[in-house]
């Protein structure tokens, strides 16, 4: 009697559905946890991000059975975290190769469905296959060509062969992309002259994106804008790294009494004890306290706790971010403040504080603890830190705050080994590089 052939392992398909529905939404919360005013990167990573990695690896072992049945359907998904999960498990599988599909899904299939597709896009490290997409793009739509230079920005990815075929001044949205892509492209003549012409476009996506980027790649022109603007870019660079009128220029602002939510933000990563200062009585303020205290506490080192806040709650509220955004808009979770309690606080302190040094978290700010502060600071504030570490690198040193946490800090690490004068150049220093 022969003996009876092994028997297929049964699949069990109600799990591996689940598998794709977890990672659909703990995508979700991974996204909302990247800006969050609470989390830090390491209870990110431990967390949502960790869960979600575990998901996916799930469905790309269950191989080609699992990605026809269950992925490739959910590319049509209009909700971009299910297309993201499906992209993502699918691209990582070695064989087969699911390229051909997904591009064509991305090419030819509902817009709705492309937000997904390009999130995972960022996400994945797949050089040849972002090699690929990049040969696509003059052949794509304005909208998709945006798309995926902003994966190739993303990716830090020298998107120049392919933007010499492309007019990609014809459309605002792949015209602001292929600005922000400058830095990772050989510097050339044409392209400071697009960029100088960009500053003064009339769409703001493209001067805004212009401004951005010639900060980044010390633009005296883009500096000089810079102080008559109230993009949040601009407010942070001139807290960060201006000179002594820009700081000045910024806390005079909050003496008027609507102080626009960004300069109160800015002023939080300026490390000053000027900026600590023109905070402080604003912490008084019903609408602004909260935030006024969290900047006044970035620089200074207070406890966000009672005594001085005597109320705080989680937000529950927060609506979700543009993806697009370098940088989160300012939002601390809401709190009660007693300002008499911090002021007497500062009284005592105040002393031990200079004002020619900056500060964070009551702390000296030097390049060690500035990376450390990538690891300890709420998610929400690390956009701004790596702003900084990009504006004093010219674009050179960049931590990407929506990637993947352990890429982050791979990108983090050549921090460390800046020396002082890297953190105290300002303006006047950093441009005309």
């Amino acid at each position: 009697m022969s003996p009876l052939p092994p028997r297929r392992p049964t699949v069990r398909w109600e799990l591996l559905e689940r598998h794709l529905e977890e990672a659909e939404f703990l995508w979700t919360q991974w996204e909302h946890a990247l800006w969050s005013p609470e989390h830090t990167l390491s209870s990110v990573a431990q967390g949502d991000e960790g869960r979600l990695r575990a998901h996916l690896d799930a469905l790309v072992l269950g191989g080609r059975a699992v990605a026809t049945r269950l992925l490739l359907p959910a590319l049509a998904s209009e909700e971009p975290s299910c297309g993201a999960s499906a992209t993502w498990a699918l691209l990582s599988a070695e064989d087969p190769d699911w390229r051909e599909p997904v591009l064509r899904h991305l090419e030819e299939g509902p817009e709705e469905t492309q937000p997904g597709i390009l999130r995972a896009l960022e996400l994945l490290d797949r050089a040849d296959l972002h090699a690929l997409l990049l040969t696509k793009l003059p052949t794509l739509t304005p909208a998709l060509q945006a798309g995926l230079l902003r994966v190739a920005r993303t990716r830090h990815l020298d998107a120049s062969d392919a933007l010499e075929q492309l007019d990609w001044e014809a459309d605002p949205a792949p015209h602001a992309e292929a600005l922000r892509a400058l830095p990772f492209l050989p510097r050339t003549q044409e392209g400071d002259a697009r960029l100088s012409r960009a500053l003064s476009h009339p769409h703001p996506t493209v001067s805004t994106a212009a401004l951005e980027t010639g900060l980044l790649l010390g633009s005296r022109e883009a500096w000089e804008r810079a102080r008559g603007s109230s993009s949040r870019a601009a407010l942070l660079t001139l807290a960060v790294a201006g000179e002594a009128k820009d700081l000045a220029a910024l806390t005079a602002r909050l003496k008027d009494p609507a102080a626009d939510r960004e300069v109160l933000w800015a002023l939080g990563f300026s490390g000053r004890m000027a900026a600590a200062d023109a905070l402080l009585p604003l912490t008084r303020d019903e609408a602004q306290g909260a935030l006024a205290l969290a900047s006044f506490a970035a620089i200074t080192g207070l406890p966000l706790a009672p005594p001085f806040l005597v109320d705080a709650s989680a937000d529950d509220e927060s609506t979700p971010e543009d993806l697009h955004e370098a940088l989160p808009r300012p939002e601390v979770p809401p709190a009660t403040v007693d300002a008499q309690a911090v002021e007497t606080w500062w009284a005592r302190r105040r002393g031990g504080f200079t004002a020619e040094q900056r500060y964070l978290r009551g702390a000296p700010l030097t390049a060690q603890t500035l990376s450390r502060a990538l690891e300890t600071e709420p998610m929400r504030r690390r956009p701004s830190l790596a702003w900084e570490i990009a504006l004093r690198s010219g674009g050179a040193l960049l931590v990407e705050p929506r990637q993947w946490s352990q890429v982050q800090r791979a990108q983090a690490r050549p921090l460390g080994g800046q020396g002082l004068e890297w953190l105290t150049r300002t303006g006047s220093q950093l441009q005309g590089r």
